[in-house]
């Protein structure tokens, strides 16, 4: 079996994905040292990253928030495949510099486009925090204050329909005849 063959059909993911052709021109034509000093860039910037966002799932950890945790950890496990791929690109891409191979620039535009994947799941990682599981309490309590502005009658009215419930009367219910004589 090829080693390499789930990493192909992910980049192709990648590629398929947000990241567009301008993107990545500007990479043709860049000298090999550039290259492997933007690439080690890139990896240090994903590393980063990936520090955030294990982070991220301790908060969410700590709080005992089970929707936070599982939405961060599938933001970690991309994160986590994205990085990888791109060291293998990093690896890859210094064995082509070395061998003066074409291939060169393919690598670098994999580690250069699982970064830009990677710094958009931290972003959603940082929605995922966002997200509230709402859960309402007995601590929960509603406090209404009425405009000081208000005409006395208004505030008659008001507090006289709070007084007596809804101003609509709800009408009975009536059950409908039993449909057999053995069950009713």
């Amino acid at each position: 079996m090829n080693r390499r063959a789930p990493f192909s059909f992910f980049f192709g993911l990648l590629l398929a994905s947000s990241v567009s052709a301008q993107q990545i021109a500007p990479l043709r034509g860049t000298s090999d040292a550039d290259k492997l000093e933007a690439s080690a860039e890139h990896l240090a910037r994903m590393k980063t990253a990936l520090k955030h966002v294990l982070g991220r799932v301790e908060e969410a950890r700590n709080e005992k928030d089970v929707v936070k945790l599982n939405c961060v950890n599938e933001k970690l496990a991309q994160i986590k495949a994205l990085l990888k791929v791109a060291e293998q690109a990093d690896i890859a891409l210094h064995e082509a510099i070395a061998t003066r191979d074409a291939g060169s620039e393919t690598e670098f535009s994999k580690v250069a486009i699982a970064r830009t994947k990677i710094e958009g799941l931290r972003g959603e990682s940082e929605q995922c925090i966002g997200q509230l599981a709402y859960v309402v309490d007995e601590k929960t309590t509603v406090e209404v204050v009425l405009p000081a502005d208000l005409p006395e009658a208004e505030l008659a009215q008001r507090r006289q329909a709070r007084r007596t419930g809804p101003p609509f009367a709800v009408p009975p219910v009536v059950r409908p005849p039993a449909a057999s004589v053995w069950y009713p």
